[in-house]
């Protein structure tokens, strides 16, 4: 199997999508008096959660391609970058999401409610970013050298 990194446009294009898509969804939202999606704090702290879970998973693939685990069944490692991968598309498209909502709602911030979601959004964008991140380096991490050589440490 040849694993490639993810390209950084990838991350850019969800990041837009979901910025569209959380505009518009928003802003049908706030014409039709509807209630506004907001992102609840267990939400954001799940998201963050599978963020260390699967950055927690790549570091052990990472020790074991560095030799200091010896086994581990190559289904998890190519598993692990999977979910790496998966983490940070899925985290940059949920970024953009909740970044459209924001733009939305900030507009009625002296609204108490309004400010809440405000608030809400602006945390779980932030804890997307932070998967992206996570995902990013958890696919760095999964990515092993070619059979028979060792990975380059920079020196």
């Amino acid at each position: 199997m040849k694993a490639q990194r993810t390209p950084w446009w990838h991350y850019v294009t969800l990041l837009i999508a979901g910025l569209l898509v959380g505009l518009i969804a928003a802003s049908w939202a706030s014409r039709h008096s509807s209630a506004m999606m907001s992102a609840p704090w267990y939400l954001t702290a799940s998201i963050i959660g599978v963020g260390f879970v699967v950055l927690w998973s790549a570091w052990q693939v990472r020790r074991f391609v560095d030799g200091k685990i010896t086994k581990m069944a190559p289904e998890r490692s190519v598993n692990t970058l999977v979910f790496a991968k998966a983490l940070g598309l899925a985290a940059a498209a949920l970024a953009g999401w909740y970044l459209g909502i924001f733009a939305i709602v900030i507009q009625h911030a002296e609204v108490e409610y309004f400010a809440t979601v405000a608030w809400q959004t602006s945390v779980a964008a932030v804890a997307c970013g932070i998967d992206v991140g996570f995902g990013a380096l958890g696919e760095f991490w999964c990515l092993m050298p070619p059979d028979g050589e060792k990975r380059d440490s920079g020196k």
